[in-house]
């Protein structure tokens, strides 16, 4: 069976935060979920295959296509690298 590698295409991505919530809704055009006390605890995206929803701590990346989706910090930090925007 074949093996295949990503290709280096450089991805925007940001860290879900319950400071930066409110800018990566308005910035994906988002909901953010929030529990009965009104605190953040994440936020959905419609994504190409369905909703979404990601947890403070995970990454929202916008894809090449711009879509947006969730990743898990720990995949997200095995998968990507920051490099310099072109």
């Amino acid at each position: 069976m074949p093996f295949y590698t990503k290709k280096p295409i450089p991805i925007e991505a940001r860290q879900l935060t319950c400071e930066n919530a409110q800018e990566l809704s308005d910035w994906s055009k988002s909901d953010i979920v929030r529990r009965a006390d009104g605190s953040i605890s994440g936020m959905m995206v419609w994504t190409l295959e369905g909703t979404m929803t990601g947890c403070v701590g995970d990454y929202l990346i916008k894809g090449i296509r711009g879509e947006f989706y969730f990743c898990h910090k720990n995949i997200f930090e095995e998968t990507y690298e920051e490099v310099d925007s072109k």
